[in-house]
Parts: structure tokens; sequence; C-alpha cells
């Protein structure tokens, strides 16, 4: 039995008693437990956000100057996700000056790398 069944069972036996302090109370108890378990539900949605952040995190790996999550063959920005654990891709650029390079569309960090696949 749940906390709104027991409210109302006890809503019950105070109405039997005609006492109309108590049922004030009553109500105002079954008013809160909508309100509560909103707040429950947002924690435990918090709850599983932070789960899946930490299963992301134990499965980066660092190979200078990159992070890379296992069958994805895109790296991620180290400025990024060690300053602000932001997961963001860079992106392969070339350009007169840098030749090849890669991007952070976030923080522009600029990344040199060799030419080809990683």
């Amino acid at each position: 039995m749940g906390a709104v069944e027991n409210i109302k069972d006890v809503a019950e036996l105070i109405k039997k008693y005609n006492n109309l302090e108590l049922n004030r109370k009553i109500v105002a108890l079954e008013d809160e437990v909508p309100e509560l378990t909103r707040d429950k539900r947002r924690l435990e949605n918090r709850v599983e956000e932070q789960e899946r952040a930490l299963r992301f995190q134990g499965e980066l790996t660092f190979k200078e100057p990159f992070y890379f999550m296992a069958g994805d063959k895109t790296p991620y920005c180290a400025a990024c996700w060690e300053s602000k654990r932001l997961a963001v891709h860079v992106a392969e650029s070339w350009d007169p000056v840098r030749y090849n390079h890669r991007e952070c569309p976030t923080c522009h960090h600029h990344y040199a790398t060799p030419p080809g696949p990683m």
C-alpha cells in the first residue's frame, strides 16, 4: 500500500470522528504527495544521468593528445573534457598555415595531427 492510499485511509477514519482540524491536515498532506512524487522522479532522473556520465567517463581512454571511446574513430577534445567534462568531438581541418590539424568546435583548441587516419 502506498502513501496516497494510507493518507486516504486515515482521512476516512478521521471523517468518522468529525475532527475538522485533523481533516484539514490530511487534505494538506494529500496535496503534498504529488509534489513529493515529482521531486522523487527528478532525483531519480539526476541519479540516472550521473550513472550514465560515470559509465561514459570509465569508457574513455587517453591517447595523447586526445580522449577516445572504444569503437569511435573520432577523438574527443582533451581541453573540453579535462576542464568542463564536455565530450566534444574534434573536427579534422586543413589550412595552409597549420596543414593537418584538428579543431574543437566548442573551445577552438587546435591539435596538430599527422596526415591520415588516427
